[in-house]
């Protein structure tokens, strides 16, 4: 990430971001198990690709830098919808881990980590009418909506082996680009960008947020669990079929890996020798070349709309997001 250090106080506003959550996470109850909860949240903060984006975007407007303090806030709510959402995800996947620790209901309980979930978006909510952000409120609560529709569907697809990759792509739209989509939005509106810029600015949100789930779903069948910091092939286990599992269900190779995943069943657990033979049929069918060019040409597509936003330095930030994905 040294691109983004060069950028110019980039990374005291991406540290001011992380002040903003703190505050808007702050107890006032001193409920010790919901204090508790809240520092282990805060501990396990991930890199923040989110309000890096809405910051990046953010400085495409005339009103950059007088905006800066704004976007950071508004980075601090985008953040927290995507806490809020892993930490609700984990509990519908029964996860362990989550970034090499322990997940929030791994680790306090379910009852307690859907309520600190709840907590986390009200606190949102609560944030953005004190702000007044009354535009970017509304566009966050959709997000949110176009969220769960996106969950709802991909639950709705469980151990289903009919699943295509039209739904598959309607349903990572949802649980993660459409997030993406809103950072860049935000930025681009609370910095004041035009009607065209904002457009490009979205359509880059939206590559980019293809690219994020496509990678991941990627790693989640080639890395090992030290690599990735989960259960690998965690997804499968659980009846989520992402796009290398999906693209073999429609190879003709497809037919024995119905038959294996009709044998073992739902929810049961899989050997390594049926992991493996699993692994084979996805590597036979070219379900992994398949993803891997679809992210080629997702960070390809969103190069191109690069070149059309105007030449200031923070486009090389969002090459620099382009590269470290597609590179997965």
């Amino acid at each position: 990430m040294a691109v983004f250090d060069q950028i110019e106080g980039l990374q005291d506003d991406l540290r001011l971001v992380d002040v903003y959550v703190d505050e808007y996470l702050h107890d006032e109850s001193g409920h010790t198990g919901l204090r508790s909860v809240l520092n282990e949240i805060n501990a396990t903060g991930g890199k923040k690709v989110r309000p890096m984006v809405l910051l990046l975007a953010g400085r495409f407007g005339p009103k950059w830098p007088g905006c800066r303090e704004r976007l950071c806030k508004m980075g601090a709510a985008v953040e927290m919808i995507h806490t809020a959402s892993l930490i609700h995800d984990d509990i519908v996947d029964d996860s362990p881990l989550r970034r090499g620790r322990q997940t929030v209901q791994s680790k306090f309980g379910k009852e307690m980590a859907v309520y600190a979930g709840d907590f986390v978006l009200s606190r949102i909510v609560y944030y953005l009418f004190k702000e007044a952000s009354t535009e970017a409120g509304m566009l966050l609560a959709k997000t949110v909506e176009v969220m769960c529709y996106g969950e709802i569907g991909q639950l709705a697809r469980s151990y289903d082996t009919e699943t295509t990759i039209e739904d598959y792509l309607s349903n990572i739209f949802g649980k993660t680009a459409s997030l993406f989509v809103a950072a860049c939005a935000i930025g681009a509106m609370e910095s004041g960008c035009g009607e065209k810029t904002s457009m490009l600015l979205r359509q880059i949100g939206e590559h980019i947020g293809y690219l994020f789930q496509l990678r991941d779903d990627l790693l989640n069948v080639t890395s090992s669990a030290r690599q990735e910091g989960k259960p690998v092939h965690s997804d499968f286990m659980n009846g989520t079929y992402t796009m290398p599992i999906i693209h073999a269900l429609h190879h003709p190779a497809g037919r024995r890996l119905r038959e294996v995943i009709h044998t073992i069943g739902t929810g049961a657990a899989v050997s390594w020798e049926v992991e493996e033979e699993i692994q084979n049929i996805v590597n036979s069918s070219r379900g992994i070349e398949f993803t891997r060019e679809t992210i080629d040409a997702h960070a390809a597509q969103a190069r191109d709309l690069l070149e059309s936003l105007p030449k200031v330095p923070v486009r090389q930030g969002f090459l620099e997001i382009l590269d470290l994905l597609a590179a997965g």
